[in-house]
C-alpha cells in the first residue's frame, strides 16, 4: 500500500513538474517563483538541521526515520520551484529527486541497518547545499566534499554489510545490493556534475582573461 502511494505521489510531481515545465518554455518564468525557492531553500537548511539534531540524539528511532524518508517527498518542490524559476534540471538532480523516496523507504523504513549514518551525513550534506541555494555563498566550497563525503559511506557502508551478510547469514542482502547499485549511479552522476562545473569555471576563466 506504501509503495502504492508513493508511486501515486510520484506520478503526481512528474505531472506537475510537465506542467510547469511547458508553461515555462511557453510564457517564461513564473513571477515570485524565483523569490519562493530562495525562501524554500532556506526553510530546508534550517528543517536540515533539526532533522539532523534528530536523527543523532533521538531515542524516537521510528519517527526519526519516518520524517527522513518524508523530507525526500518534500525535496520534490525544490524541482519544481526551480523550473518555475526557469533553471532547468540536470540529469543528476531528476534521477535523484525521482528515486531517493525509495532508496529511503528501503533502506531507512524497511531494511534500516546503518541507516543513521548515511541519513546524518544526508541531512549535514542539505543544510550546506540548500543555505548555499537560499544565499549563502559561504557554503559553495564545502558542498564537493560533503556530497561526495556522503556517498563514499554510503558505498563502503552498503559493499561491507553485503559482505558481511554472505559470511554470517544476517538477513538479506539484496536491499543492500539495490542501494549500492543506485549510489553508484549517484557517484556518477555527481562526479559528472563536478566535472562539468570544473570544465565551465575553466573556459569562464579563460574567456575573461583573453
Amino acid at each position: 500500500m506504501i509503495l502504492f502511494l508513493m508511486i501515486l505521489q510520484s506520478c503526481a510531481f512528474v505531472s506537475a513538474w510537465a506542467l510547469v515545465h511547458r508553461h515555462v518554455k511557453t510564457n517564461g518564468p513564473i513571477s515570485g517563483s524565483r523569490k519562493f525557492t530562495v525562501l524554500n531553500s532556506r526553510f530546508y537548511s534550517a528543517a536540515s538541521a533539526a532533522l539532523l539534531i534528530f536523527i543523532v540524539t533521538s531515542k524516537h528511532e521510528e519517527t526519526a526515520q519516518k520524517l527522513y524518508f518524508a523530507s525526500k517527498f518534500y525535496e520534490y518542490i525544490d524541482v519544481l520551484g526551480v523550473r518555475a524559476s526557469g533553471g532547468e534540471i540536470d540529469l543528476h538532480f531528476a534521477v535523484h529527486h525521482l528515486t531517493t523516496p525509495y532508496l529511503t523507504y528501503i533502506r531507512a523504513i524497511r531494511y534500516d541497518e546503518g541507516w543513521r549514518i548515511v541519513a546524518a551525513l544526508n541531512a549535514f550534506h542539505h543544510i550546506l547545499m540548500y543555505a548555499f541555494f537560499g544565499g549563502a555563498g559561504f557554503c559553495r566550497p564545502a558542498l564537493p566534499v560533503t556530497g561526495t563525503a556522503q556517498l563514499v559511506a554510503g558505498l563502503i557502508g552498503e559493499a561491507w554489510m553485503i559482505w558481511r551478510k554472505s559470511i554470517d547469514s544476517m538477513g538479506p542482502s539484496w536491499p543492500n545490493g539495490l542501494s549500492l547499485g543506485m549510489l553508484i549511479v549517484y557517484f556518477v552522476l555527481w562526479t559528472r556534475d563536478l566535472r562539468l562545473r570544473a570544465q565551465s569555471q575553466s573556459q569562464s576563466s579563460q574567456s575573461k582573461s583573453s
